[in-house]
């Protein structure tokens, strides 16, 4: 005859505690909460059970800690009296197996008993296994849902990204509209004029945060309007969003919506943030303004030429330019500042001059030049910007067949590899026929009013004004012995000697980049030139 089993039968609960959750904080104003404690609070009535303790919580049953959980668990071990654990239902109590170990010590210690109110289970240390396996289900129902959530969440954020949207907050310069993504009219100006400056080479991360606190330039996500930090700087000049990609899973894709600057500048911004480039000292914070402060170079080692000052028995302080010598054996001696000036006046200065039935006409010639250029541009522009579109829905449809497993993962990433360059290439085609806008028509025009000066403005102005000038006029300048060696920068080059307007301009598409990069040496010049 079969030995018959019989159970200790669990002791009774003659007190409760009720358990309610959502899982973040969005959903904490809903009804959810409220609905859950009234319907834990009715069961309880219903059965008689007072309630000890209530358990409000916001947290995630799947990510994190569960602190509320936990607390609760801790409370009812801890009571003298069996406390009842009362849930609304399984996938609010939990959502894994991880928490059952613990729930089941309890029980088997006939601690608690666990009462779900929407599936009318009890749980006890006797539970049939039909019990417990309808609680391992309800589980699972829980783990099913969050992974099907999970996956049209993923899929959703896939297809968005495919399409370049951006979903999370918008850089410094762009504001979250709607779930949109539009440009900040007052911010984006800004930001691109930090872009500007610091590719001319003359200004810091410091200079930027200046600038930036100058202008009260913060994030459209801060709290306190307090304006932008070093590390918010840095992190925005490394961000290709700015010039039409955005960074998504440690991978560039093109975004949807405008960008503030051209890939060019960014790429410039890329080469002196890595050290391609050092930043001149700015004259402003100079303590000794000299014309050729950081402008000079020697030819023989590489070192920046420095300038000094001597005096004289006579009581003349006369200025000298040097070699520091730091990097090895260097013959560079000094030379006169002066001999150095007078070199430039004869080779450019003087021969720079341009009368006013020269300049008006040359103006004129210039901006048509201009104009007919802008409208070829355009013509180009848009064939390429044709292509580029046909590249990105391809690229979409690759992805899209990756995603949906007709290609492997290697597939994909050759294709976009070749996507990539195609769009590279376009890219480089279009910054050749890049935008004349009104800036730089405005630019040409007050490079040649300067140019028409520029021999009486060198004998009247100040060293700091005269170093604006230089480096506004000359690039690579070298030292060698007793002679400057330099480059004329565009358009100074075509002016010396300059007899006849019709002659003289001879358009490249290479001139419009030099233009925008030199609109801001212009505007500093202007700002010293002010100062006469």
């Amino acid at each position: 005859m079969a030995k018959k089993y019989r159970y200790a039968k669990a002791a009774p609960c003659v007190q409760a505690v009720i358990f309610a959750r959502v899982s973040t904080k969005e959903q904490e104003p809903g009804a959810s909460l409220k609905a859950q404690k009234e319907a834990m609070e009715d069961y309880c009535n219903k059965i008689g059970l007072p309630i000890v303790q209530k358990y409000r919580a916001i947290e995630s049953s799947t990510n994190g800690n569960r602190t509320k959980f936990n607390e609760m668990l801790d409370f009812v071990r801890k009571q003298k009296k069996k406390t009842a654990i009362v849930v609304h239902c399984i996938d609010r109590f939990q959502r894994r197996f991880n928490e059952c170990v613990e729930v089941e010590e309890i029980l088997l210690d006939d601690k608690t008993d666990l009462h779900f109110c929407k599936e009318g289970l009890i749980l006890t240390k006797n539970s049939p296994s039909s019990d417990i396996m309808r609680w391992d289900m309800g589980i699972l129902s829980g783990k099913m849902y969050v992974a099907n959530l999970r996956d049209n969440v993923n899929r959703g954020m896939n297809y968005n990204w495919s399409i370049g949207k951006y979903q999370t907050k918008a850089p410094v310069g762009y504001l979250n509209v709607n779930k949109d993504i539009i440009v900040d009219s007052e911010r984006a100006p800004l930001v691109k004029k930090m872009f500007e400056m610091y590719a001319t080479g003359l200004y810091s991360i410091k200079s930027l945060q200046n600038f930036a606190e100058e202008m009260n330039l913060c994030s459209s996500h801060s709290k306190t309007n307090k304006p932008l930090g070093r590390e918010t700087i840095y992190a925005m000049l490394k961000n290709p969003f700015y010039y039409g990609e955005m960074v998504i899973r440690g991978e560039k894709m093109p975004h949807a919506y405008e960008p503030l600057i051209s890939k060019s500048l960014y790429d410039k911004v890329q080469e002196i943030r890595s050290g391609g480039k050092i930043h001149t000292i700015t004259q402003e914070y100079a303590k000794i303004p000299f014309v050729f402060r950081g402008l000079v170079k020697c030819a023989e080692c590489g070192n920046t030429i420095s300038s000094e000052t001597h005096k004289k028995k006579s009581g003349r302080t006369y200025t000298y330019l040097r070699c520091a010598h730091t990097k090895g054996n260097c013959h560079q001696g000094l030379v006169s500042e002066n001999l150095l000036l007078q070199q430039l006046d004869d080779e450019v200065f003087s021969k720079i001059r341009l009368s006013k039935n020269i300049l008006e006409p040359l103006k004129k010639c210039v901006q048509k030049k201009l104009l007919e250029e802008s409208d070829a541009n355009t013509i180009v522009k848009r064939k390429i910007t044709v292509e580029l579109n046909n590249l990105e829905a391809k690229e979409r449809r690759v992805k899209d067949s990756f995603f949906e497993g007709d290609i492997t993962r290697e597939e994909w990433q050759e294709e976009k590899a070749i996507i990539a360059t195609k769009r590279e290439e376009l890219q480089r085609t279009a910054e050749k026929y890049a935008d004349i806008s009104k800036d730089i028509q405005v630019t040409v025009n007050e490079i040649l009013d300067i140019a028409a000066t520029v021999s009486d403005v060198m004998k009247k102005a100040n060293p700091t004004q005269q170093n604006k000038l230089l480096s506004l006029m000359l690039s690579e300048c070298y030292l060698d012995g007793q002679k400057l060696i330099y480059e004329l920068q565009k358009p100074f080059d075509k002016l010396v000697n300059l007899k006849n307007a019709s002659t003289w301009f001879d358009f490249d598409k290479s001139d419009i980049k030099e233009y925008e990069t030199m609109a801001e040496k212009v505007q500093m010049y202007k700002v010293e030139r002010n100062r006469l």
